[in-house]
């Protein structure tokens, strides 16, 4: 059976309904002065006089008034060049960009361009996980701060804050690149847009997560943790959420009280620095007054409204592999004073230190999940124990190595993510069938490209984050 070229998928996706792409028109460099293949809402059976035409036709389809510009070729469907943004004004640029992928054999794909800094992610679908980041492109895998999650958890999260599940519909063999729109976009208005997809080899990837990360700078470190938390199972006060650049989503469990706390979420973690209130205040006065505490342009991602909770004790966590380290500190009623260090900690009872010890006992069920060495935050109401902060800690545990081919050779070179790809496929050549595996050093995803080229050349590969 023939395989489908990159512009043939997205077609196919569409007239197959397995999802929702971008509009866009493909020329093949072999007939140039022609469109290959279109779909624009609209022109569906329409026959374009020329590709000039058909490009304007679709920047005015799109919501943006913009299009980018995609090459491939058929040995290479990877790593070209994107140009993003262009719009009517620059007509005479995109038909050259054209015309110079066609002298070098390339395909073009001319897609509708659909804002990325729109409040929604962009990642990567690829067997268990899911890798993604806000404000940049599914090509976000190749960079810095990718949040990976396995992908229930990562689906729940989405769920929670945008309120729709990912429109992905593609078995765990395939990798799967898209977006995630708060506004409906695309040719079949949806909030889920599929821009690539290829079939691949299974492997169960780590599903360890590691923040602070793109997404968790992005609605807040405290708000990130809390999230996990009540996905995962834990007792977290209902949380409302209200963000910059997300619109307001709830997560949690009633407390019985009707007062509200109002807490601030910095970007990363600053403990102690940012306020937390028990009593409701001007939400909008606060954040002015809390910004001018931060060394940056902007430094709190979000404040969240939290139930109360009627705190009988209240203390901290730090939560290890072996039970008999943990350490579980507290006082009685609530713990503000104790978290800031201008209160000693007390000697509590048995029965609280058991149900504390319980709630550990559950978080180191899930240290595959969370890491090796966790932190807590919590209250106990003489009935239940509510986590109101989960942290990740690093001071023990490696998160650096992460497996992309899992498998045994005589040595290992290394290679800097720096010198791009075309030097990976290089050194690919050189050490294939030699038994000899590579270590990509620098901070990259699993489902980024370099990854795809070491699956697709079954070498034996693990990254190395530094």
């Amino acid at each position: 059976m023939k395989e489908l070229l990159k512009d043939e998928k997205l077609f196919k996706i569409v007239k197959s309904n397995y999802g929702n792409i971008a509009q866009f028109i493909s020329i093949d460099p072999n007939n140039n002065t022609q469109v290959k293949l279109a779909i624009i809402n609209g022109y569906n059976h329409y026959k374009f006089q020329s590709i000039k035409e058909a490009i304007l036709l679709l920047i005015d389809s799109s919501r943006s008034k913009k299009v980018n510009i995609r090459s491939f070729t058929k040995e290479s469907l990877k790593g070209h060049s994107l140009y993003y943004g262009k719009s009517k004004e620059d007509i005479d640029e995109i038909l050259h960009i054209i015309k110079n992928n066609a002298s070098e054999g390339k395909y073009s794909i001319i897609n509708e361009n659909i804002d990325v800094m729109d409040g929604g992610v962009s990642g990567v679908v690829l067997g268990n996980i899911v890798e993604f980041s806000p404000d940049d492109t599914p090509k976000c895998v190749d960079k810095d701060g990718v949040c990976r999650l396995n992908k229930q958890l990562a689906y729940s999260l989405i769920h929670t804050i945008y309120g729709f599940t990912p429109n992905i519909n593609f078995s765990k063999e395939y990798r799967v690149e898209f977006s995630i729109h708060p506004n409906r976009e695309g040719v079949n208005k949806d909030h889920t847009i599929i821009w690539e997809y290829e079939k691949c080899k299974i492997y169960n990837y780590d599903e360890k997560i590691i923040w602070p990360n793109n997404f968790s700078k992005f609605i807040g470190d405290k708000v990130f943790g809390l999230l996990i938390a009540s996905y995962l199972g834990f007792n977290v006060p209902y949380t409302t959420v209200i963000s910059r650049r997300v619109a307001p989503f709830s997560f949690g469990k009633k407390t019985g009280l009707h007062e509200k706390w109002l807490r601030t979420c910095p970007i990363v973690k600053e403990p102690g620095k940012y306020t937390t209130s028990s009593t409701w205040s001007d939400p909008f006065f606060l954040m002015l007054d809390e910004e001018k505490k931060g060394n940056e342009d902007v430094n709190i991602a979000s404040i969240i409204s939290q139930d109360s909770v009627n705190a009988k004790y209240s203390g901290a966590c730090i939560i290890e592999k072996d039970r008999n380290e943990d350490i579980i500190e507290g006082v009685i009623g609530k713990g503000d004073a104790f978290m800031i260090g201008s209160d000693s900690y007390d000697n509590l009872p048995s029965n609280v230190l058991n149900r504390v010890a319980e709630v550990n006992n559950k978080i180191r069920s899930n240290m595959h999940i969370l890491g090796d060495q966790i932190s807590i935050e919590w209250v106990y109401d003489g009935d239940k124990v509510w986590v109101v902060q989960l942290n990740q800690l690093q001071s023990k545990a490696s998160f650096d190595s992460h497996t992309i081919v899992d498998g045994m050779a005589k040595k290992f070179i290394d290679f800097d993510v720096k010198k791009g790809l075309e030097e990976l496929r290089a050194l690919i050549v050189s050490v294939k069938d030699k038994d000899i595996g590579i270590r990509l050093i620098g901070k990259v995803g699993i489902t980024s490209h370099f990854g795809d080229v070491l699956r697709q050349n079954n070498i034996p590969s693990y990254i190395i984050n530094e």
